[in-house]
């Protein structure tokens, strides 16, 4: 038999207020989760009342996102290496180069020895290479004020008789004997063995431990400034031509030591016979 008296009788006035403050409590939260909150979100005008259901719930409608165009791929050089492209390298003039080349004297010397030790020796280099980088400076992939107005300038016949000639020219000595290289032995084990705990591949792995592989530039014998700041430009990624990102992921390893330490090293060393 049911209570007719007290605070928790059947059909009090306690329960059923109670009652009522919750379905009230609820029926208010709904609304602000479901309606009033979804429609002030984000600034935007409130939709219908299924789209405002659905955002309050977390259901998204993204097609405006998906309607919009996929940004462009990043490229650090527009070079391909194909079957066309090793053909012109190779169709390369060297004499026609020696007279393109004439008005880059100035700064490379007369048979790619450079005058400034912020300026590469180009005598010797692989035709590739250098082709590579006159491309990439002809494009803006490669960001250098002088350089890119040069490589403006240049047609692909052009650029690939100027790498011919510069191929030509002998490395000679390129030791300035004032710099017998770094004593540290760990930037000898650097060059050959890398440093796996760091994931620093070995210089010589691609570059070679006296001169150079396939696909990368031999840096025995080059200037100590010109190879410090192409380290530095790679880390801070001011420098982004390299094609896999290699040197970029490389040279942010390396310590302000490190660095200094490298180009000493192969500032410090003889080209061999053949080490082009």
């Amino acid at each position: 038999m049911a209570r007719k008296h007290g605070p928790f009788a059947t059909f009090s006035p306690w329960v059923l207020g109670g009652i009522c403050l919750i379905v009230a409590f609820w029926i208010v939260a709904l609304l602000i989760g479901f309606l009033w909150y979804p429609a002030i979100g984000g600034g935007n005008k409130p939709g219908g009342f299924l789209q405002l259901i659905c955002g309050g719930l977390g259901i998204v409608d993204n097609s405006a996102y998906s309607a919009q165009p996929a940004p462009s791929p990043v490229v650090s050089s527009e070079l391909a290496w194909t079957d066309a492209t090793w053909k012109k390298i190779r169709s390369g003039d060297p004499r026609r180069g020696a007279t393109v080349a004439a008005s880059c004297t100035t700064c490379h010397g007369p048979q790619g020895i450079s005058t400034a030790d912020y300026i590469p020796n180009l005598a010797g280099l692989p035709q590739e290479v250098i082709y590579k980088e006159l491309t990439d400076y002809r494009s803006g992939k490669r960001n250098y004020v002088v350089m890119n107005a040069v490589g403006a300038g240049l047609a692909d016949q052009d650029m690939a008789d100027v790498a011919s000639y510069y191929s030509s020219c002998p490395r000679g000595s390129l030791v300035d004997g004032q710099n017998s290289g770094s004593s540290d032995e760990s930037i000898g084990r650097l060059v050959t063995d890398g440093d796996p705990m760091r994931n620093v591949v070995a210089c010589a792995a691609c570059h070679g431990p006296e001169g150079r592989k396939t696909g990368a530039p031999p840096l025995v014998g080059q200037p100590v400034e010109y190879l410090s700041n192409q380290l530095v430009a790679f880390s801070q990624g001011t420098r982004t031509n390299d094609i896999n990102r290699q040197m970029r992921l490389i040279a942010g390893r390396l310590t302000p030591e490190e660095v200094v330490g490298l180009t000493e090293y192969f500032r410090s060393k003889e080209p061999k016979t053949g080490d082009r």
